[in-house]
């Protein structure tokens, strides 16, 4: 139904989507068929005598394509014929039947609906008037009859048969027509109807500006559903007859007619900020209407605009959390509850993450996809009308529409290619209509290599070099406190050959499941060993990758065009392409040396994430070996700012702490295990947890003069400028990797020229006023640049005179000169101000802060790493981790170099080393989690397991450090269950102690079944005891099978893992029973493997 009032212009399209359409306004109404072959628009008929014409229907009745109802300003609903003068009499002009419907009392005519699963239902709704109802509901099927052309219609209502279930007929009193069926709505204006698709009983309306009622016209007295919104259009969804759009003022909303008490989506033009829009004040949604051939497609017009807008919407699982009730209908709200990156329903299992679970019966909700718009006409349009397509999956969107004169115009709006997938292998395919391209990404040639098949640098093992350093008993130097110092050389290892694995259920991974006959005939399943690839000598070029691509083989050819090349290169240089040749590389927790080499050349860091890496590995190194913390202080993730400012301490550990949960005692349990076991014997309790006898507790500076002999410096740094943190200095001096000593500097600088980097040793001789080497130096270089730069040099050195046309012209030559070194030389001798020289920004981050810490003053120096950290973290700048360290101001730099660079590996590897073991942040757990399934994505499971392990070693030492309660961080999968109480076989805490095996469930006493090869009771291994076994054990891995129980899920029997695998493959993998060990089982329980 279409409003025509005021004489404006209207178009219908035919309800059964033909090509034919109608155009209505004033007294005239046109019908138009649209020819797609030809491209013309071509008119069939009109009627000009309609007058009072408020607004019109058009009647799906497949008997009829010309039945309209008209409503007129007295209200009265006329049923006609548009095509009957075409019809009759060979096209002689004759009067066309004609069946009006009239009420009671004159009023405006607003709203008329069709039932479009039965015809014969109208809805007729009206203004309000005293004592008489607003919404009438009409069976016109007895006024067909008379309205048919022909001899031979139906004129029996029985013979019709009608669906079901009808509307039911009220008691509305004798004098009204016979054809009124219900009548509602007294003293209320109704302003939009509409019948819901494939519903005979089902009545939308549109009442008093106010409500949205939804009719059940099954009952004489139908229930009713209302909600507050105002109503003066309606559209139903052809694909989904549970969804409507209602539009009302300037706002579109979105409906579920199965839950009306909350709208799915709320939008208003200003939604489509990003494509350009300009809300107009003042602006009211005139139309809107759903399309017939494309899903979730809603196009609306506002009134007197110049164009038509598409909305794309797309359901979306809700994950805001919030209930039915708190979602708001404004649509500024609910654009800040959209889905966003921040919302999403995270699935973490770290501690203390929260868990986010959709609830299954929770509707999906709906979200804005995308919005297009079709041109700007050159008149303000009055209505329009979506032309169904005759093919599906069409690239174009058409739609007519009409202007304000009656002119009509069809425009095809072109649609942008929306289904882009990625693979798991870098494949992109991207989806338009019927066709798709795929552009392939990589294929490796051979297999991957697996994590324990990397070798790695035992040096770079940080967990190795920490337990090395509480066990090795020889010091070369300490301090008063008995510290280890560090050796200069730093700590030496060769390459680790890869880890073997040793027998377990992981092992029948080199099986492969055949089908073969064995005994009589049987099919089962057997294994066959696989051929391994040739291994081949680790060498020392495998140490060093030189490349992220080294194993890849690119799959795109020469003979490609140039703009496929151009799409593969893409493909190739993508972040997520480069995190996945990463973690084949072995990138990952504790092997900062390794993810120096594996990100050298990375094109998305500019060698940034490589130079942070390196200070990683330094800092560790100086901070962490032997011990991070001393005196209370925990400088193991600590960055230059925290060295300068001080951090504060840990909570000194107390002597016994109250024991609060089952898991808890079992950890107890097990830690008292590990003490009294005699390798344990190295002092666990002062490497993990603070002591709480320390006498210099809480002495920031005994801290960092502790720490300072692990560089090996027999003399301290004198520096050259006063300071009262003169410990700070040195330390922070030491974790930039500057040079203390005055011989070392000058080793540096004679390597730096024979690298030929004059600029940068002439730099740090004028720096350190040795000016004259400084001159000499550059006069030895074969660069005619370098010799004219002495000229410049000499007459500003320090003790010359200088005018200030030399100065003036020296400001002017560092705007023009290229190198950064001979910029930051000339800034520092015309100005000097250091302030200015580390400004810039072209020199290393790291020397920059060497400059600053060997020459800036205490204060200018703590704004300045102020200024320089927050700098970074606007910037996204990862090597601002430098400055901030590990902490919660370096998570801020991670979000931002996560929002920049989308290298969510990275922030994930770094975070944690902090998160949750230091302290809590969501983002760390969402880049974990996102990882995490990246990997899994990559089909990469064992790389992701090898982190999943890595990462279990930082939580596990933060447990046994105080750090984090007891908890489980990865939840058990599997439990074992009685089967005569059906309560879970938990060891007591005795057990645990005792270190007993329990053979009988604690609960009801029963014994536990037996093994069906030995015939012994089966017994369970507390998972405290075997954690303690496993730390306390000196081999990488021990193999866990003989503690295993398997149990067949089909006859419930089983037994000892190591017995039950001899049983069915004996001991070289060759199937040698293909039955249950149980006598008269005939289970064949080896094809479950």
């Amino acid at each position: 139904m279409v409003t025509a009032a005021q004489a404006e212009k209207h178009l219908l399209w035919h309800p059964r989507w033909q090509n034919k359409f109608v155009v209505g306004g004033g007294s005239q109404m046109s019908m138009y068929e649209w020819a797609a072959d030809r491209s013309e628009i071509r008119h069939l008929s009109s009627q000009s005598d309609l007058s009072f014409m408020k607004c019109f229907a058009w009647s799906p009745d497949p008997a009829f394509d010309d039945l309209f109802a008209i409503g007129l300003a007295s209200g009265r609903v006329d049923l006609l014929r548009l095509e009957a003068t075409k019809i009759a009499r060979n096209g002689v002009l004759s009067s066309e039947p004609v069946v009006s419907l009239t009420v009671r009392n004159s009023r405006s005519c607003n709203a008329l609906a069709f039932c479009q699963v039965d015809p014969n239902y109208l809805a007729v709704g009206l203004d309000k008037v005293r004592g008489d109802p607003s919404l009438i509901i009409w069976d016109v099927q007895s006024s067909i009859p008379t309205l048919s052309l022909s001899r031979t219609g139906p004129s029996d209502e029985a013979s019709v048969a009608r669906p079901q279930p009808r509307i039911a007929r009220a008691d509305i009193g004798p004098r009204t027509d016979t054809r009124v069926l219900q009548h509602h709505a007294p003293t209320e204006v109704v302003s939009a109807l509409s019948f819901l698709p494939q519903s005979t009983h089902l009545l939308l309306a549109g009442i008093s500006a106010r409500w949205l009622r939804l009719f059940d016209l099954r009952s004489p007295t139908p229930p009713t559903t209302n909600v507050a919104s105002k109503v003066s259009g309606i559209a139903t969804n052809p694909a989904d007859p549970h969804q409507v759009a209602c539009c009302g003022d300037g706002t579109v909303t979105v409906w579920d007619v199965r839950r009306l008490s909350n709208p799915l989506l709320t939008f208003t033009e200003k939604d489509a900020a990003a494509d350009g829009a300009r809300p107009r004040p003042g602006s009211v949604a005139h139309r809107i209407e759903f399309s017939s051939t494309r899903r979730g497609q809603l196009a609306a017009m506002e009134k007197d605009s110049t164009y038509v807008r598409f909305w794309d919407l797309q359901q979306a699982q809700a994950a805001d959390g919030s209930s039915d009730g708190e979602r708001s209908r404004d649509s500024s709200q609910s654009r800040v509850a959209r889905m966003s990156w921040t919302n999403l329903p995270w699935a973490t299992s770290a501690y203390g993450a929260r868990q986010n679970s959709t609830d299954p019966q929770e509707p999906s909700a709906l979200v804005l996809a995308d919005t297009r718009k079709t041109k700007y006409f050159s008149r303000p349009l009055a209505s329009f009308a979506l032309v169904p397509h005759s093919r599906t999956f069409s690239l174009t969107s058409e739609v007519m529409v009409v202007n304000k004169d009656g002119d009509l115009e069809l425009y095809a709006l072109h649609d942008t290619p929306k289904q882009v997938s990625w693979s798991s292998r870098g494949d992109l395919v991207i989806g338009a209509g019927l066709s798709y391209k795929l552009l392939p990404g990589f294929q490796d040639r051979g297999p991957l290599p697996q994590p324990w098949d990397i070798p790695s640098n035992s040096a770079d093992d940080e967990f190795a070099l920490r337990e090395r350093a509480k066990a090795d008993s020889t010091f070369r130097r300490g301090d008063e406190d008995e510290f280890p110092a560090l050796s200069a050389s730093g700590s030496s290892g060769g390459t680790k050959q890869p880890k073997s694995r040793t027998y377990s259920p992981a092992s029948f991974r080199k099986y492969t499941l055949e089908l073969s006959t064995i005994r009589g005939g049987a099919s089962v399943l057997a294994e066959l060993p696989v051929e391994q690839p040739p291994q081949r000598p680790a060498t020392s070029e495998d140490t060093k990758i030189k490349a992220p691509r080294a194993q890849i083989e690119k799959s795109s050819s020469r003979n490609k065009k140039h703009s496929s090349r151009a799409a593969h290169q893409v493909i190739e240089d993508d972040i997520s392409m480069m995190m996945r040749h990463r973690a084949i590389q072995g990138y990952g927790i504790g092997r900062a040396a390794h993810n120096v080499d594996v990100t050298q050349g990375d094109l998305s860091s500019s060698g940034a994430l490589s130079g942070l890496w390196a200070w990683i590995r330094h800092s560790r190194e100086l901070m962490c070996i032997p011990i991070p913390r001393i005196h209370g202080y925990d400088f193991s993730n600590q960055g230059l700012l925290g060295i300068w400012e001080g951090f504060p301490t840990l909570p000194q550990s107390s002597e016994t702490r109250p024991s609060t949960s089952l898991l808890s005692d079992m950890v107890a349990a097990s830690s008292a295990a590990l003490d009294s076991s005699p390798s344990s014997t190295l002092g666990s309790t002062s490497f993990f947890s603070q002591s709480s006898d320390d006498l210099s507790y809480g002495d920031f500076n005994a801290a960092i003069t502790a720490l300072l002999p692990r560089q090996g410096t027999e003399k301290s740094w004198s520096p050259a400028l006063r300071t009262n943190k003169l410990a700070q200095r040195e330390l922070a001096l030491q974790l930039c990797g500057w040079y203390l000593k005055d011989e070392d500097l000058s080793n540096a600088i004679k390597k730096w020229e024979k690298d030929g980097q004059q600029s940068r040793a002439a730099c740090w001789l004028v720096f350190t006023r040795q000016y004259t080497r400084a001159l000499e130096l550059l006069m030895r270089s074969k660069d005619e640049m370098h010799h004219l730069m002495t000229g410049t040099l000499a007459a500003l050195i320090p003790g010359s005179s200088t005018s200030n046309e030399l100065r003036d012209h020296s400001e002017r030559l560092i705007v023009r000169l290229q190198d950064p070194y001979f910029r930051a030389m000339l800034t520092q001798l015309t100005s000097k101000d250091w302030s200015e020289v580390l400004e810039e920004e072209a020199l290393p981050l790291r020397e920059r802060l060497a400059i600053a810490f060997q020459f800036l003053e205490d204060r200018a120096l703590s704004l300045y790493l102020h200024r320089t950290a927050e700098r970074a973290s606007t910037r996204g700048d990862i090597e601002g981790l430098v400055i901030t360290g590990l902490t919660p101001a370096g998570m801020d730099i991670l979000q931002n170099y996560v929002d920049r660079t989308g290298d969510i590996q990275s922030a994930a590897i770094l975070s944690s080393y902090v998160c949750p073991a230091k302290f809590s942040d969501m983002r760390a757990e969402r880049w974990l989690e996102a990882y995490r399934n990246l990997l899994d994505g990559f089909r990469l499971f064992h790389h992701r397991v090898s982190f999943d392990i890595d990462r279990g070693q930082i939580l596990q030492e933060a447990v046994q450090n105080g750090d984090l309660p007891p908890f489980e961080w990865a939840p058990r999968h599997i439990l074992i269950r009685c089967n005569y109480c059906s309560k879970p076989v938990n060891p007591s805490v005795a057990d645990v102690i005792n270190k007993s095996r329990p053979t009988a469930c604690p609960n009801c006493s029963r014994a536990l079944p037996r093994c069906s090869v030995c015939l012994m009771t089966l017994s369970i291994v507390p998972d405290a005891n075997r954690d303690a076994e496993l730390l306390n054990t000196q081999v990488a891995y021990k193999d866990t099978i003989e503690d295993a129980i398997i149990i067949c899920q089909t006859c419930r029997h089983g037994g000892h893992a190591s017995h039950i695998l001899d049983w069915f493959f004996g001991e070289e993998g060759s199937r040698s029973h293909g039955l249950c060990p149980v006598a008269d089982c005939d289970c064949r329980c080896g094809d479950e493997f």
